[in-house]
């Protein structure tokens, strides 16, 4: 159950992301239901899944350095067959 409820947090992060509209990472957080430590571990999930997450302080959101084409459930199914 706790993997799904994370599944869920990590997508609605990416969707956030691409949107360009997550703001600071104290609202961030809060909108994800989840503590900043957290919401770090999930960014670096991310992160390992190459997509490069950045902070805009000037914009107070989270973006991707380099825009993806693909959505996070390509990212996912693709490292699960690299594994």
């Amino acid at each position: 159950m706790n993997f799904i409820k994370n599944m869920n947090r990590v997508e609605k992060l990416h969707e956030l992301i691409l949107q360009q509209k997550t703001g600071n990472p104290k609202e961030l957080s809060q909108r994800l239901g989840i503590s900043r430590a957290t919401l770090y571990v999930l960014i670096d999930e991310l992160n390992a899944l190459n997509l490069q997450v950045a902070y805009s302080r000037k914009y107070e959101t989270f973006y991707y350095e380099w825009r993806k084409n693909l959505t996070y459930k390509s990212f996912v199914t693709e490292s699960q067959t690299i594994n």
